[in-house]
């Protein structure tokens, strides 16, 4: 009877280890800085480790965006900055691939959009801000989608408007 859960025991850690394999090896493995074109007109330029993408690089995007920042194992990781092929940027944190953390959106008419990001969201507080820097709009955001204005006192849930008289 212990045989065969050794027997059993064997062929799992054999499967574990098989699946676990590199999945380039020998020369057909990329590691270091190379310049790949991809089926779809994409291109990428930078730093690769066992055949992914891994360290710094730029992603030509074949509708004209551009990502250049840092990537780990496959993801845009940590600070980066993509621009659209429309003139907008974004300039900021990322995580397994979307925005995350603090970050701005510069629109190409000069309007700034500063805020957190989470899973590729605006969330929480957040402002608009012009190109010479004055206040356009600040409030609250939900899933990049403006809620409205933040109450100056967090327990109340009105506004406080100043009465002329």
């Amino acid at each position: 009877m212990r045989t065969k859960y050794y027997i059993l025991l064997f062929f799992c850690l054999f499967c574990l280890c098989k699946s676990n394999q590199k999945i380039c090896e020998g020369e057909n493995c990329r590691n270091g800085k190379f310049l790949v074109s991809y089926e779809n007109g994409d291109r990428f330029e930078g730093e690769f480790f066992e055949d992914i993408k891994h360290g710094k690089g730029v992603y030509y995007y074949s509708n004209g965006d551009v990502f250049e920042g840092e990537y780990q194992f496959g993801y845009k990781e940590g600070a980066g900055v993509y621009r659209y092929a429309n003139g907008d940027k974004y300039i900021g944190s990322y995580s397994k691939g979307k925005r995350q953390g603090f970050g701005k959106y510069l629109f190409s008419d000069g309007l700034i959009l500063e805020g957190h990001w989470e899973n590729n969201h605006l969330q929480g507080n957040a402002k608009i801000v012009n190109a010479k820097r004055s206040l356009v709009l600040e409030g609250n955001w939900k899933d990049s989608r403006w809620m409205g204005i933040t109450p100056t006192n967090p327990s109340m849930n009105a506004i406080e408007i100043s009465n002329p008289e």
